[in-house]
C-alpha cells in the first residue's frame, strides 16, 4: 500500500469521526430545552477537548456535513431542533398477521374444493 493511500485512509476516518463527535455535541445542545444554539468558538473548544483540533473555515464545513444543523457561520451554530415541515408522521396501519394467514388457508381450502 502506498503511503498516500495510508494517509488518506487515516484522514477519512478522522474526518468521519470529527463528524460523529459533532453530531453528538448538537444533539446533546438540541436536547437542552434552555439552549438552541452554540458559538462556534465554544463547540471548537469542546472538540479540541475530545482531540479535534480543527479551524474554524473546517469546524463550519463539519457541521454543515454532519446535518444536525440548521445554520451555522463563524459565530454561532443552531442545531436542528424540530422534524421538517414536510415530514411524514402518519402511523401505518397495523396488520393482524394470523388473520391475514387464516384468510389465505380458506382461501386455499375453498379453492382445493
Amino acid at each position: 500500500m502506498l503511503i498516500k493511500e495510508i494517509l488518506s485512509k487515516v484522514t477519512e476516518g478522522y474526518y468521519q469521526d470529527l463528524i460523529v463527535a459533532v453530531q453528538n455535541e448538537l444533539a446533546k445542545i438540541s436536547s437542552d430545552p434552555d439552549r438552541d444554539q452554540i458559538d462556534t468558538e465554544e463547540l471548537q473548544s469542546i472538540l479540541a477537548d475530545q482531540g479535534f483540533e480543527i479551524e474554524i473555515e473546517d469546524l463550519i464545513q463539519a457541521v454543515d456535513q454532519s446535518q444536525f444543523a440548521s445554520s451555522v457561520d463563524k459565530n454561532v451554530v443552531k442545531p436542528k431542533g424540530e422534524l421538517p415541515a414536510n415530514i411524514d408522521t402518519e402511523v401505518e396501519p397495523s396488520v393482524d398477521v394470523g388473520k391475514m394467514a387464516g384468510n389465505q388457508a380458506m382461501k386455499d381450502i375453498k379453492a382445493e374444493l
